[in-house]
């Protein structure tokens, strides 16, 4: 049994949720089955015998105003509907009328008992043309076409179980296909998040033993006295700018860390991204200036998209200032942010705003391009955030807009780097 069990686990949830499947049902299918078999014919000559004498009542009760002609007329539909035979007696007993008479006198000698296929039953009738005394009804309805029924039911029993598991495995399978696909691509994500986060850690460990290091060794060095660290305040103002550097990084993690945690809690509000650009420019003006570059805005006016301001100020911002940062001096800095739809001249559109972000002078190694949203991952080889940064700029950028559902990329023209976001309301 324990084996059974270990081998159940084994599997995978598409064949676990198909074999499943298919047995509730194969076995929904028999329940009904057999709920036909055994309770159908007993439910229904209660039910014909029921709407027999509910039939009966309302002639007796409406005969009294009727004349025999009128009543013969009724008794003739009332047989031919329910496939009865009937028979109406004088009080001598002389048959007045009567529909299948020739069945009930033929087997009159089994009248006094009714027969397991059979509902008899015999009541008085007045009506107004009655002198002698109340007419006698008698009836006999057959009870056996339902017997017959049953019994083709069960000669069909091995069609209708195979029909039934073919098309239980096959609704499985689609079910199973259906339901799972999108369980897997859930799993395979969470997977997939699991790998990045553990090798977010490692590198997060490397990097925090960087600084920690050399802040360790150049105080170690000041307290004995050892060499060159006996400029105690030399390399004091070194540490300090190791411990800032160190407390950048930590700042940067913390970021990193509050994007994943809280990419199912967006706050989304209407946002004009054409004056938020204009804003975040304006806040670059001094570093645009120190550099002598030229600015291009062709900002289209009062364009808005649904999202996290605080975060997506984050991430346009940080594009800007990496756009600048490594730009050479006396190059462009162009932006553009435009209605893709109304561009194309589309009919009752929904605005697709797009955000291009160019700077010249600068280009990027093919190869540097699919890794640049990595974590820790710096094109400049040395290392050095005054050169390199932390690595993690581009990776928080992207995790905002990850978390938004935005299309975002970064290729190379010409002569210049063009980063590309879409927002999708």
């Amino acid at each position: 049994m324990r084996r059974i069990f270990d081998k159940w686990e084994k599997l995978s949830i598409k064949y676990k949720l198909f074999s499943i499947t298919t047995s509730l049902l194969i076995a929904l299918a028999l329940i009904i089955y057999l709920i036909l078999y055994f309770l159908l014919p007993s439910y229904y000559h209660e039910y014909k015998i029921e709407s027999l004498q509910e039939s009966l009542k309302s002639l007796v009760d409406s005969s009294i105003h009727f004349d025999t002609y009128t009543l013969e007329e009724r008794l003739y539909y009332m047989a031919k509907d329910q496939n009865l035979a009937i028979l109406l007696k004088d009080d001598q007993g002389k048959i007045v009328y009567g529909k299948n008479e020739v069945v009930i006198l033929r087997y009159s000698k089994y009248m006094i008992n009714s027969l397991e296929d059979e509902y008899r039953t015999s009541i008085p009738i007045y009506t107004k043309d009655a002198k002698d005394g109340p007419y006698t009804l008698e009836l006999v309805m057959p009870l056996q076409p339902i017997d017959e029924a049953n019994e083709v039911i069960r000669k069909l029993m091995p069609y209708i179980i195979s029909i039934a598991i073919l098309i239980a495995i096959i609704g499985a399978y689609i079910y199973s296909i259906v339901i799972t696909k999108p369980l897997i691509n859930i799993i395979e994500s969470e997977r997939e998040q699991e790998y990045r986060r553990k090798d977010f850690v490692a590198t997060i460990s490397h990097e925090l033993k960087t600084p920690i290091t050399i802040i360790s060794g150049q105080i170690e060095g000041m307290i004995y006295s050892v060499g060159k660290y006996k400029d105690r305040d030399t390399y004091l103002k070194k540490s300090y700018e190791c411990t800032q550097e160190l407390k950048d990084l930590v700042n940067e993690m913390i970021e990193v860390s509050k994007s994943e945690i809280l990419e199912k809690d967006l706050k989304l509000v209407s946002i004009n991204i054409s004056e938020l650009l204009n804003r975040l420019v304006k806040r670059q003006v001094f570093l645009i200036e120190e550099k002598h570059m030229k600015t291009i805005l062709k900002i289209e006016e009062n364009l808005e998209i649904k999202a996290d301001q605080e975060r997506i100020t984050k991430a346009i911002n940080n594009i800007i200032n990496n756009a600048i940062k490594y730009s050479p001096e006396e190059s462009e800095l162009i932006i553009r942010l435009y209605d893709k739809n109304k561009r194309v001249n589309k009919k009752n559109y929904n605005q697709r705003v797009v955000l291009e972000i160019e700077n010249t002078g600068v280009t990027i190694e093919k190869r540097y391009l699919e890794e640049i949203f990595n974590p820790f991952y710096r094109i400049e080889k040395s290392r050095s955030r005054k050169t390199g940064g932390s690595g993690l700029g581009l990776y928080i950028v992207s995790q905002i807009f990850k978390s938004h559902g935005f299309d975002y990329s970064i290729k190379n023209k010409e002569n210049s780097v063009v980063f590309t976001v879409e927002f999708k309301n």
